[in-house]
């Protein structure tokens, strides 16, 4: 297959499904993948799905599949009334005038199979660049070389550690903290083909239709930033690797395990009601005197365990948190620090600030405070001043605020308004200014997003590619970004355990108004 530049026009595809009442899910990948402007829909292939067995074969099929019985009903009817994923839709009024065909798929070997030959003729008519598959089995044959761009499927887990059925079950069985999700390119290997875009997701251990709702709606965007990545960038074939580890194959579980499952999401539940109940997240900011690559663990662990140690933290009352400083240097060695001051008793956090002369900290000073809840104060340089960007996605909106000497706050500039955009952080780099921020959509502390502009003034352009990360352990941001050895490098929550369970430190390798890695 050639290499195809970057393109104008939107990509064609062809939609494979097992009914004209998809799931909720597939169809909000479909409609953002029109609505990015970078698809357009070909046409549909509905599978003609055989007539269920009836009398004797109806009763030896049940014999045959009693093991997995539990499963079932367990799935009927304590997963599915409680899931939005899952909920059917109508296909047809979002492809609107797209031609369609019924087919009559033909069996390959013992689990495999491909369309018929009138449709394979349909979909080769059609010249699509992809084919979208949700339904069907293992495909085989032609089918699979008739689109430049081949077949399309997600895979919801991770294939180097759990392939197959349930979506998310066997994630939560094992004690898994993240479930994965691939988009990928059928091959003829099971699972082995090219993958086109990954995310990773927290799981809900006490919530299985929680988990497997995440994965599925989570994940709908790739499709959407796949078609755009190839618009901007152009098809270029994959160069050769060594193979990929596969995981194993994991089947529907038997009554047994579905036992199991359902004591430990009893558990799970239990715990998470103690821990929100009964326990207070517990917060500090500190100074560490050392350089930032130190601390982020650049220089190995023992000189970042010593950098730790020297640490001079606030003292919060009783009532309250410290959480996410953000400062600057005044004067020779004095430091204006803000940070968000969280007060139990009023169920919000605003923002306090604060001066560190370098050995003790002065007396805290309200900077700003609104009637919903403010974090994350992050600081930047604006001109000839300093400015705080707080996080207020309660308010929708990202507002810069300049300050007087005392750090209170005393005008307010627009930057993001009416945005759901959270922990925006800015960086300069290449004549241009960068906004990261996390968007929840159906999955939280996962979606990544960059915006750039030639000011803070705007106009603000979103990234061709986002979200650019799909990742609950290093997408939400943690810090200011630093250079260090001419790396940039950008401070990131791990989220998958708890919400701000750690730091990670991620190199930015890449970052162009078509491009980031």
């Amino acid at each position: 297959m050639e290499i195809r530049e970057g393109r104008e026009a939107p990509l064609r595809f062809v939609i494979l499904c097992n009914s004209p009442n998809v799931e909720a899910w597939q169809a909000e990948c479909i409609r953002e993948a029109i609505a990015s402007g970078a698809a357009t829909v070909a046409g549909v292939v509905v599978r003609n799905n055989a007539a269920p067995p009836s009398g004797l074969d109806k009763w030896t099929k049940r014999w045959r599949d009693r093991s997995i019985l539990a499963w079932r009903l367990f799935d009927r009817f304590c997963v599915r009334p409680f899931s939005k994923a899952v909920a059917p839709v109508d296909l047809f009024p979002l492809i609107g005038n797209a031609p369609r065909i019924a087919d009559s798929p033909v069996s390959v070997g013992k689990y495999g199979q491909t369309l018929d030959a009138p449709t394979i003729e349909f979909v080769r008519s059609l010249k699509p660049d992809f084919i979208l598959r949700f339904g069907y089995g293992i495909l085989k044959g032609d089918i699979l070389d008739v689109a430049p761009y081949g077949i399309w499927s997600y895979h919801h887990g991770d294939p180097a550690s759990f392939r197959g059925q349930p979506p998310g079950f066997w994630e939560i069985f094992n004690g898994a903290k993240t479930a994965g999700v691939i988009l990928q390119v059928l091959g003829a290997e099971l699972d082995g083909g090219r993958i086109l875009h990954r995310g990773t997701f927290a799981v809900t251990p006490q919530s299985y239709a929680k988990t497997r709702d995440t994965l599925y709606l989570g994940s709908t965007s790739f499709v959407a930033r796949t078609c755009r990545d190839i618009l901007a960038n152009g098809w270029r074939e994959e160069r050769p690797t060594e193979s990929r580890a596969l995981g194993p194959v994991y089947r529907q579980p038997t009554t047994r395990q579905v036992a199991r499952f359902a004591i430990l999401s009893l558990l799970a539940r239990v715990s998470a009601f103690h821990k929100y109940r009964w326990t207070r997240q517990s917060w500090n900011c500190a100074v560490v005197p050392q350089p930032i690559h130190i601390v982020a663990g650049l220089a190995g662990p023992n000189p970042q365990r010593d950098a730790l140690r020297s640490a001079v933290w606030m003292s919060p009352g009783r009532d309250e948190f410290y959480a996410d400083p953000f400062g600057f240097k005044r004067g020779a060695s004095r430091f204006q620090i803000f940070f968000e001051r969280f007060r139990w008793s009023a169920d919000r956090g605003d923002i306090a600030t604060t001066v560190f002369d370098g050995n003790t900290f002065e007396p805290c000073t309200t900077a700003f405070e609104a009637p919903t809840h403010l974090s994350y104060p992050y600081v930047v340089r604006r001109g000839d001043r300093h400015v705080f960007i707080p996080e207020h996605s309660a308010a929708r909106e990202v507002c810069s605020f300049e300050f007087d000497d005392q750090g209170v706050a005393i005008g307010k500039v627009p930057i993001f308004p009416e945005t759901d955009m959270i922990d925006t952080t800015f960086v300069e780099q290449g004549g241009r200014i960068w906004a990261f921020a996390l968007i929840d959509n159906h999955a939280k502390n996962t979606h990544l997003h960059l915006f750039h502009a030639e000011s803070y003034d705007g106009p603000w352009l979103a990234h061709c590619l986002n979200p650019i990360k799909s990742d609950v352990r290093s997408s939400r941001p943690a810090g200011t970004p630093f250079e260090h050895e001419g790396k940039l490098f950008r401070p990131a929550q791990d989220c998958s355990s708890v919400y701000g369970g750690a730091v990670t430190v991620n190199q930015i390798v890449i970052m162009m108004r078509i491009s980031v890695q």
